[in-house]
């Protein structure tokens, strides 16, 4: 037998690997001192003290098949706050781009230190700082945009899944109920999905990192602006890959890190560290852009081998950018009077806290025409990015993930709006955690989400 002509049926290994033309811009949106911030309870303190890492917009613009332009936005923000406040937003940064609404994924990191996005603080402390940072932030938020847009170049977008043990789960059981804190033994979701976006000439011009975890390391004891974890683990990534960093929070209504609630910014930068690491680890094993493996040949020794090289290969280009509106089942929602008698004897500060989110939760949510969730689907390539406002538990990812191998799948929270709300599990209505007394949607919400996504994924794939 000549085992020099022995080779596997599939004699070729390519990765995942998408060419597309793209650009990406980056800029910085700090908070003057003395801006409201307004993201806990338990706080004190409501205005900003100082800068602890830089507050960014990151754009990403892309070029689809038939010339159209699309935008993708991670700001270190919190949630947004209402109707007003969207339209107020992301709805003068559309105008200003000249493009329709699903042209434009506006996705918040979801960090619990940054300046408010509500419009209605102008009376209060910090509130006219507030506003005014609005229009600042909205000036930089387009013109970024135009600058990706304006260096956009064809690029191949290499795409991975690795893993980071940064989040745990955080719906801790005591007694009949759960309370938001580490629970040591329930296991997390740890998947972490990364794109690396390269020039032709190999140059790494942006890199997207997708994880569900929330960025609630520095909570109450802190004044100043930051994007918690999230910015060390960009300025790690950026220090070795000289490129800007598109954090994108996946679906991470039941996660959290280990170590949080804390006014120690050292622990949000030990926390970045971890997810900093993790994502160089997954950059540093794929191929060089454009490149898969061929097998060359067999060689003799103690076993016999089989020896693999690398080759040029043209990645192919496909996109498509789709929305759906699910119409989701409504939980009985309590009156505001019937919340207020029910957290009476909460402290007055959280009490009021509660009290206007429900108030905002329900403008920005209900409609007279009835209440739809809207979901946006962008394909690049073997890549699929699901995005949509709410704050959905970790099963969303999990359940699509497992049922598309051959997709590296993204799952965006907190994006576009309005509609900031939880989706959580059924069983979690038994458990009367917080996440369900915060949303308006009824069990079965999350399983009817995953269902209409998944179906317009398996249409993806079948274009194929």
């Amino acid at each position: 037998m000549n085992q020099g002509k022995i080779f596997p049926e599939e004699p070729t290994w390519t990765p995942k690997v998408t060419r597309m033309r793209a650009g990406c811009a980056r800029r910085i949106i700090d908070p003057p001192i003395g801006t409201r911030i307004e993201n806990w309870g338990a706080s004190k303190v409501h205005v900003t003290t100082g800068v602890h890492n830089h507050i960014t917009a990151t754009a990403m613009a892309i070029l689809s098949e038939n010339g159209e332009s699309h935008f993708i936005v991670s700001i270190d923000w919190g949630w947004w706050q209402g109707i007003k406040d969207d339209l107020l937003i992301r709805g003068v940064i559309i105008q200003e781009l000249g493009i329709n609404e699903n042209q434009l994924l506006l996705h918040l990191t979801h960090t619990h230190a940054g300046p408010t996005t509500s419009s209605d603080v102008a009376e209060l402390e910090g509130g006219q700082s507030a506003i005014e940072y609005h229009g600042v932030a909205i000036e930089a938020i387009v013109s970024a945009c135009r600058q990706a847009l304006a260096e956009s170049v064809l690029v191949d977008i290499t795409w991975g899944y690795g893993k980071c043990d940064l989040a745990v789960n955080r719906d801790l059981p005591c007694g009949s109920e759960d309370i938001v804190a580490f629970n040591p033994n329930q296991p997390a979701d740890d998947t972490l999905a990364v794109a690396r976006i390269s020039d032709l000439n190999s140059k790494t011009i942006g890199i997207i990192i997708n994880y569900a975890c929330h960025p609630t390391t520095l909570a109450w004891d802190n004044s100043l602006a930051s994007p918690d974890f999230v910015g060390a683990a960009r300025d790690l990534i950026e220090s070795k890959h000289d490129a800007p960093v598109l954090f994108l929070q996946g679906a991470s209504g039941d996660l959290a890190p280990r170590d949080g609630f804390t006014g120690d910014t050292r622990v949000a930068d030990k926390n970045g560290r971890v997810l900093g690491f993790a994502t160089l680890s997954v950059i540093e094993n794929m191929l060089p852009p454009s490149t898969r493996l061929k097998f060359l040949k067999t060689v003799e020794s103690g076993a016999l081998l089989g020896e693999w090289g690398e080759e040029k290969f043209i990645p192919e280009t496909k996109d498509s950018f789709q929305r759906i509106d699910l119409v989701v089942p409504l939980k009985v929602i309590p009156s505001i009077e019937e919340l207020e008698e029910l957290w009476k004897n909460v402290d007055p500060n959280a009490r009021s806290v509660r009290i206007k989110r429900a108030k905002k939760l329900r403008e920005g949510y209900l409609r007279e025409a009835g209440t739809t969730h809207p979901v946006w689907i962008w394909r690049f390539g073997e890549a699929v990015f699901v995005a949509h406002p709410g704050e959905a538990y970790s099963k969303f990812q999990i359940e699509l993930r497992s049922r598309f191998p051959d997709r590296v799948v993204f799952v965006l929270n907190c994006t576009n709006g309005p509609g900031y709300v939880y989706v959580p599990t059924a069983e979690s209505y038994d458990r009367g955690r917080y996440q369900v007394w915060q949303t308006l949607l009824g069990p079965g919400a999350l399983d009817e989400l995953i269902e209409r996504v998944g179906e317009v994924i398996e249409a993806i794939a079948k274009e194929d």
